[in-house]
């Protein structure tokens, strides 16, 4: 056996496989990590219609609580038109339910809030 060729094809094929390697690692290292966006979930609340113009409850819009995606227009249990788009609330949520008639009692955020449309 000759051992000059031994050593020259043992030495070329350490290179290639050193060279596939470093390829294939370099390529896996710049793939960008594939994003997980956390969704915060929302509150399951009890849906109340605002009167504007003394700012008390007028009514109870749901008898199960539910989150204010499915209370949006296109959700899973629509109820009112507004796309809370303005800071005006349109229907308010609570966790508990409310009596109506009274003062609007104060919310815990804008995931208990939808506001009018513009």
């Amino acid at each position: 056996m000759n051992t000059k060729s031994f050593n020259r094809k043992t030495w070329l094929g350490a290179v290639f496989t050193f060279a596939l390697v470093a390829v294939l690692g370099l390529t896996f290292a710049f793939i960008p990590a594939k994003s997980v966006s956390e969704k915060k979930a929302q509150p399951s609340l009890y849906w109340y219609s605002i009167d504007q113009n003394d700012n008390t409850l007028k009514a109870q819009l749901n008898s199960s609580p539910q989150t204010k995606d499915d209370s949006m227009p296109n959700g899973a249990n629509p109820l009112t038109e507004c796309r809370d788009l303005t800071s005006t609330p349109c229907i308010v949520g609570y966790e508990t339910a409310q009596p109506t008639g009274i003062d609007v009692p104060a919310t815990a955020g804008i995931e208990h809030r939808i506001a009018f449309s513009n």
